[in-house]
């Protein structure tokens, strides 16, 4: 089954050099590519990869499981800027959440919607904590409103 995500954005430029990309993500937080959307990326998915296609007609092919999101995103010129939320790592058993805030909160949910684990994290800083306890499967990792998807293998 191929299902297709489309996007257009009506933007203008309005005297501001903001343009906007397409990030694609591993599953170890890894940027992987940018696309920028004046050339028109489709992103696919066949039940093994997702597909990149852009306007001049190149195509990119990335393992579906190794792949933890993709994103659009506005630059205005300067790609490296520390992001003001957490980076997550995960690592099969647990996982690693970077430069949080007190107060976080990070809840994991079953795929069915099901919490089945929640912490508030009580210093600021780097948190880890492990999921052994969970069972193999997709899960959904939630942390200051920001959502991630692992695989527990």
């Amino acid at each position: 089954m191929l299902l297709s995500v489309g996007l257009s954005f009506a933007l203008s430029a309005s005297g501001s050099e903001t343009s906007w990309k397409l990030q694609l993500w591993d599953n170890d937080g890894t940027r992987l590519d940018i696309y920028e959307l004046k050339y028109t990326p489709k992103v696919t998915f066949t039940e093994t990869e997702v597909v990149v296609t852009t306007s001049v007609a190149d195509v990119y092919f990335y393992s579906l499981p190794d792949m933890w999101k993709f994103t659009y995103e506005s630059t205005t010129g300067i790609d490296e800027v520390a992001a003001a939320d957490a980076s997550m790592k995960f690592d099969g058993q647990s996982i690693v959440f970077h430069g949080l805030n007190a107060g976080s909160d990070i809840a994991v949910y079953a795929v069915n919607g099901v919490q089945v684990m929640s912490k508030t994290v009580n210093a600021a800083g780097d948190y880890s904590f492990s999921l052994s306890s969970l069972s193999q499967g997709v899960y959904v990792v939630n942390v200051n409103g920001k959502t991630f998807k692992i695989v527990k293998k």
